[in-house]
């Protein structure tokens, strides 16, 4: 199993998610951290499944509210490098 770790910048993308939602919605926004959080956790056994944009940099989908996440990843643990919202804009 893999470790999880967030850069500061991914870290920031999370707190400008949760407080962009929190001003409308305090429920909802925990929902979609939540949500998003879980979809980080399902790299801890699968890192590798997800589509590719270099070698070594991946992108899952958090397809309940549509967030991407991109990450890197060695044999030991999963960096996560940034988060964002995204539209109906497939690759």
């Amino acid at each position: 199993m893999y470790s999880i770790k967030y850069t500061k910048e991914s870290e920031d993308n999370l707190v400008e998610i949760f407080d962009y939602i929190w001003s409308d919605n305090t429920f909802f926004a925990v929902k979609v951290l939540q949500s998003i959080k879980l979809t980080i956790d399902i790299l801890k056994l699968f890192p590798l499944s997800w589509y590719s944009i270099s070698e070594k940099t991946k992108m899952i989908v958090d397809t309940k509210y549509k967030y991407r996440i991109v990450y890197n990843f060695n044999w030991k643990e999963v960096l996560v490098l940034s988060i964002w919202k995204y539209k109906n804009d497939w690759f």
